[in-house]
Parts: structure tokens; sequence; C-alpha cells
């Protein structure tokens, strides 16, 4: 790999690339200087071979992901989204097997057991922080096919686990892999799709990351009592490491400025030119590029006010997802009497209301946004994703009091559980609103930005489950499950607050990246 590996304008010269650091932010939004450009689809970068300088042939071509044939963006789109399906199996298939697998292991600690399912989300935080950075150095495909094989590995070891401990450490291990498809994943929908058609793309793959932690204990309730809680970690490997060797053979690489750094390296042989650099290279070492590239992420923690408030804010929610898994299936086995197997079938309802609500974004965010551009003079603005979202996010916090209330006064199972459908149709919008809108401000950074809520969201998700036995044991599930939808409702309005003053914030507090 070049020691020229990414974008920045701020060390060039008018001298070394024939335009001024102003004109070249015009051409690439995002790039090495604070991120407030809001313009569409800007003009591609053209080589400049008489000045050694290479980018893409011309504004239409084909090795542009974003100019890429439907049917590659779609074989890419297509395994992406597998994969991350398979992801997330990963942190939520084996609760139904709970009991099963203490009893095997001889722990008796329940909280012991729920750190064991949890502490999945502990990789799943820690991961990103460095794999998505890498994938803004060296390309996504390197980096997915590498992490999804090493998520493979530890999985088997999580079958063949012979105690507790060694189960946990395995598991945070698989997660830690498993998480570079989840941060990353958006990214690519922004490499290969622009702003005016990513809602669409982007909610096919949001739908079955989404759809996936609550799917798994369907089935995971079902292999556990039927064969063992080790055939959940067999089965779920054999599908992830199908799906991992088809990515390693047939996923294209998206990301442009490691595109053009393989073409320039192809030229420079070719033509025996070694002066030759990318467009989008940065002159800096190897070394101060991993170091700059793998603070990215706490940086946007750490100064940008969006990605910090959309990610206290998702984090909240995303644990009470978890906080819900982790206590359904005792909800419905201890006061309604199902078994494990029917309890598995109560999470449907979750993936009922996720793919309502990613269906009706998929079919109205885009024309939203190509009507508000028409009246923006044809400029977008990240914050035309939130309009009308208010409308999904405001069901989460009354449907967990619901819930609640009528589990507790054992009011016939059916209405607890469409309680349940309405927590996933409010919840995918908070996750579909707010990383669209955090990929559409920081483009250039994506993956990045992404890794930044998922270290968040995920590390939440870790722990807060262990809140939920004391919190039902206190107050009970009905006062425990109104505390939870009362912090809800209070967070929902920062969907319209950003709505009405993002652009404000993001201008005034700018993050050089």
């Amino acid at each position: 790999m070049s020691s020229h590996t990414s974008i920045e304008d701020e060390k060039y010269s008018k001298g070394d690339l024939g335009k001024s650091p102003q004109d070249l932010t015009e051409d690439v939004p995002n790039i090495g200087h604070p991120i407030v450009n809001t313009a569409t689809t800007p003009p591609a970068l053209i080589t400049e071979i008489d000045k050694g300088l290479i980018a893409w042939e011309s504004q239409d071509d084909p090795e542009n992901p974003l100019k890429w044939p439907a049917r590659k963006r779609r074989i890419n789109l297509t395994l992406i989204s597998l994969i991350t399906f398979i992801s997330p199996l990963g942190s939520s298939i084996f609760a139904p097997g709970i009991g099963y697998t203490l009893a095997d292991l001889h722990e008796s600690s329940q909280a012991v057991g729920s750190l064991m399912i949890t502490i999945f989300l502990l990789g799943y935080s820690i991961g990103p922080l460095f794999l998505a950075p890498l994938s803004e150095m060296y390309g996504r495909w390197p980096v997915i096919v590498g992490a999804c094989w090493f998520f493979n590995a530890f999985l088997l070891g999580c079958s063949f686990a012979q105690n507790m401990p060694g189960l946990i450490i395995m598991r945070f291990l698989a997660g830690t892999g498993g998480s570079a498809v989840m941060a990353i994943a958006p990214a690519i929908v922004a490499d290969m799709y622009p702003v005016e058609r990513r809602s669409f793309a982007m909610a096919i793959v949001l739908v079955v990351q989404s759809v996936s932690p609550a799917a798994g204990p369907i089935a995971g309730g079902f292999i556990a009592q039927q064969l063992s809680w080790r055939w959940t970690y067999w089965i779920l490997l054999i599908f992830s490491a199908f799906i991992t060797t088809l990515i390693t053979f047939f996923m294209h690489e998206c990301y442009g400025p490691a595109i053009l750094e393989r073409k320039t390296r192809r030229l420079r042989k070719e033509l025996n030119r070694p002066e030759l650099r990318s467009k989008m290279a940065l002159p800096v070492t190897k070394w101060g590029l991993l170091k700059r590239s793998l603070y990215r992420p706490m940086k946007l923690l750490t100064h940008s006010p969006v990605v910090i408030l959309f990610s206290l804010y998702v984090a909240c929610i995303y644990g009470m997802l978890y906080l819900c898994l982790t206590t359904v299936s005792l909800i419905f086995t201890d006061q309604y009497g199902f078994s494990i197997e029917i309890t598995g079938l109560i999470y449907i309802s979750f993936a009922v209301g996720m793919v309502i609500s990613l269906g009706f974004l998929m079919n109205t965010q885009d024309k939203s946004v190509a009507k508000q551009r028409v009246l923006n003079n044809g400029v977008f603005e990240p914050e035309m994703r939130l309009k009308n979202l208010i409308y999904i996010v405001a069901w989460v916090g009354p449907a967990l009091i619901v819930y609640g209330w009528t589990a507790q006064y054992h009011v016939h199972w059916i209405v607890p559980t469409i309680a349940l459908t309405f927590f996933g149709f409010g919840m995918v919008g908070i996750f579909m609103g707010t990383q669209t809108y955090v990929v559409d401000s920081f483009s250039a950074y994506a993956a990045s930005a992404v890794a930044a809520v998922t270290c968040v969201r995920s590390g939440v998700g870790t722990f807060l489950p262990f809140a939920g036995p004391p919190l039902f044991t206190k107050l009970g599930v009905g006062w425990g499950n109104t505390v939870l939808g009362l912090i809800a409702i209070m967070l929902t309005p920062m969907v319209l607050i950003f709505r009405r003053y993002g652009k404000t914030i993001r201008t005034r507090y700018p993050v050089d990246l």
C-alpha cells in the first residue's frame, strides 16, 4: 500500500494539484475541511495525467461505484445484506437456550447467563472503532472479508467451549469480528448510491440488521430444545461461512479512494511513472495515516454534537430493545405459561413491526427528499431525512407502557404482543432516520461516523439488560416498562430538534477529520 492512501486537500498546494484547496473541496465535499458541504452528487474528480494526478476518466467512468451498472451494485447490496442478517443473530439466537447452556456448563448464576448473551455486544462496541477506519484506509473488501472469517472462527470456538469463561471470551471475540459489517454496511450504501437514491438501499440493509436480533430467538428456542445449545452455533456457522465465502469471491471493492489507489499503482508500473498519485491520496506516512484514521471515530464522539446526541438517543432505544429481548421469554413463560419454543414465536411481533416500518420508509423517504430538494433550489441537506419521522418514532414510549401493564395484569397475550409490534415499528424509525442522517452528514467518512454511533449503542446494549431483573423485581413489569417508556418519550423530541436546528448545529460545530 502506498503512503498516499486517503483524502485530503488541506496539505496540497495549488502547484501540486493544479487547484487551490478551496477548488478541490468544491469537487469533493466533506474532505479535509469542516463537514458543512450539503451539495448532492458532486462532480467526480477527473484524471490529469499530464500533472501526474490519477482519478476517474470521466464523469460517467464505470469504475466509479456511483456509476456502476445496477447489477454490480445489487451483488454488493445483496451480499452485505445477507451477512448483516447473520452477524446480529450471534447476539440473540442463543437467548432462549440460556438455561440449557448454564446447566451444561455447570453455572448457576443468571447474571452470568445474561453476560454470556450481552458480551457479544461489547465486541460490537469495540470492533467498529478500529475496523471502520481501517476500511477507509485499505478499502471495504479486505476488512469485511478478514473480519467475517474472524467471526466464523470464534463461532466455531463457542460451539466447543467447555466452561463459561471460555464461552464468554469466545463470544466477545466473535462479536468483535461480526461488528465490521454492522458499521461498514451503511458506508457501502453511501459508496454506491447518491443521496437521492440512498434511502431505499439503506432500508434494505437496515431491515435485515433490525429484524435479525428479533428473529434469532424464534429459531433459537426450537434448536436449543430439540437439538442442543451447541447446535445453534453450528447452524449459524454453516450459514455464515457460506455467505462469507460468497463475499470473498464475488463482492466488489466499492470505496472510491481504495479503487483509485489501486489504479494509481497499476499505472505507475504500466507507464513507468513513479511520481503518479491519486487525487484522493493523503501526503502522509502510513503510520500518520493509521493514527489519524483510528482516532477519527473518537474525534466524532467527542467533537460532533450530531454524533454525540444521536449516539445517546440510539443507544437508549437499543438498550431497551435488548432489555426486552432478554426479558420477554421470562415474562411469557412465567406469567402466561408458554413453553420456550412458543415463547420464541413472540419475537415475531418485533420483526413484523420492523418490516412494516422499513417498508413505509422505503416507499416514502426518497420521494420526500426529492420534493424537499425542489423547494430548496435543488440542494440536499441531511435534515431532509428527518421530516415526518416523528410520526414513527413516537410509538416507542407508549408501546413499552402498554406492553408492561397488559403483561402485569395478564391481559390476553395478544395485547402485549401487539404492543411489541408497535415498539419494533418505532424503534426501526429511530435507527433508520438517525443512521441515514449521520451517513449523509459525514459521507466521506461514513464508516467512522457509523462506528461512533455503533460504539455507544452496543456499549449500552451490553450492560443495560443487567438492570432488567432488579428493575422489574423492584417496580414490577408495569412500572418498570413505564420508566423505560417515559425515558423514550422524553427523548422523542430530539428528532424535531435536529429537523429544525440540525444544520445550524452542524455548521456551528464542524469537525476537521
